[in-house]
């Protein structure tokens, strides 16, 4: 038999086992277990039975900063008290309030994930979990019954491979090689329940936040989680915030990929991710003119403090379009201190942006930033499907340096012009 892949090692050690196969159920114990509506999961603790307290109070978090940076109706102000209430009912003692910022990057800032662990969220993109060689995932349904026994069941996936060698372009960044991914290599389903392992020069090339985009969109592919074997950064970044032992898991050199992509970053130029959904992929000359009336930079694709070293690149001389409104969210507080301290705070107040307290932003509809009817949007967040933003608007995805740049101008230029 050949060797095992990194997520068949974390699954078995997990389970039990001494060794899994994709296509094995397995039942796995849990390190983490997080949810940023904890109203739609602990209404069935009462279904299930009598409940004293979850699993384990350091392991289940909520993040109720994640969609909502302050709540806009009565509905979600209720949810945001009974989600308190449950906390200090059932023993969680780690809940992301208002204003904490976008939650995954909270549980990859606070220690919360680490190389090896088992984590799992209530949301879609907690496929970044893979960033530090954790196995993260999205649950659904399970969550109340996780967050209560601290295990789930799991369909062990099998694990492609995408190789990204040499260095992009000035004017391009990670978020174009993760829609190229998205849109030109692996497609909206190509990764189907696959974990999607990540290597290569330009991955070591990149820092923890900017990889983090790529593990973010693994899910845009169908993937189940996206992984990166943990390397020097890997541990720099985890130093001070992980304080429980770990045990870092590593691909065999005789496993084997179900399949592998190879992709040369220095020939991706600019990339737009067009309506009605982010595998709808454009280069940059077929959209240009496009008119803009909002720009957005943030969301979990786009909130890093260097995201907004590129937008600043751009703009730094030059001021935002009169027909265009732009909105900075920083990913969290520790970014936002970041930001504050570069000056570029300052920087964005000074040229007419909006600035938001940190959390995931216009990305999803649930605090502020809606479109008006017939308006259109470009940001740096991960999806752009109808209704997210408002009834018949139009939403455009690309990196900070392509939002930015279509803010200065009010259409859709390509940046590299005007670096």
């Amino acid at each position: 038999m050949g060797g095992h892949t990194a997520t068949e090692k974390i699954l078995a050690k997990k389970s039990g086992n001494k060794e899994v196969f994709p296509g094995d159920a397995v039942i796995c114990d849990l390190d983490l277990v997080y949810h940023h509506s904890p109203w739609l999961a602990i209404p069935l603790f009462d279904e299930i039975g009598e409940v004293g307290s979850v699993f384990d109070g350091d392991k289940v978090t909520f993040g109720l900063g994640h969609h909502v940076c302050l709540p806009s109706t009565q509905e979600y102000a209720t949810f945001l008290k009974q989600s308190r209430e449950w906390a200090k009912k059932y023993g969680i003692r780690h809940v992301y309030d208002m204003g904490t910022g976008n939650s995954h990057l909270l549980m990859l800032e606070k220690g919360h994930v680490f190389p090896g662990a088992l984590c799992v969220g209530g949301d879609s993109h907690a496929t970044v979990y893979g960033v530090l060689g954790a196995f993260g995932t999205a649950i659904t349904y399970e969550v109340a019954d996780a967050m209560l026994s601290g295990k789930t069941w799991f369909r062990v996936p099998a694990t492609v491979r995408i190789r990204l060698e040499g260095a992009t372009q000035r004017g391009v960044c990670a978020r174009d090689v993760g829609q190229h991914l998205v849109g030109d290599v692996v497609g909206a389903d190509g990764a189907l329940w696959k974990t999607i392992d990540y290597t290569g020069s330009y991955i070591d090339s990149l820092s923890i936040m900017q990889r983090s985009i790529l593990s973010f969109l693994a899910v845009e592919m169908g993937g189940v989680t996206g992984f990166m074997e943990p390397d020097r950064k890997t541990f720099e970044y985890i130093r001070n915030r992980v304080h429980v032992p770990y045990e870092a898991e590593y691909n065999d050199s005789d496993c084997a990929f179900e399949k592998e992509w190879h992709v040369d970053v220095s020939k991706i130029e600019p990339l737009v991710g067009c309506p009605p959904r982010p595998s709808n992929n454009k280069p940059i000359s077929e959209v240009e003119g496009v008119k803009i009336d909002q720009a957005y930079i943030g969301g979990c694709t786009g909130s890093s403090t260097e995201d907004f070293r590129m937008a600043a690149e751009i703009l730094k001389g030059r001021s935002i379009h009169p027909d265009t409104r732009l909105i900075i969210v920083p990913g969290t507080q520790e970014i936002l201190a970041e930001m504050r301290q570069e000056g570029l705070l300052q920087f964005f107040e000074d040229i007419g942006a909006i600035i938001s307290a940190p959390y995931c932003g216009p990305c999803q509809m649930m605090c502020y930033g809606f479109l008006g009817e017939g308006e259109t949007m470009i940001g740096t967040h991960p999806r752009n499907l109808p209704g997210r933003a408002g009834v018949n608007v139009n939403i455009f995805l690309s990196s900070p340096y392509t939002v930015a740049a279509a803010a200065a101008n009010g259409r859709i230029v390509d940046p590299r012009v005007m670096l």
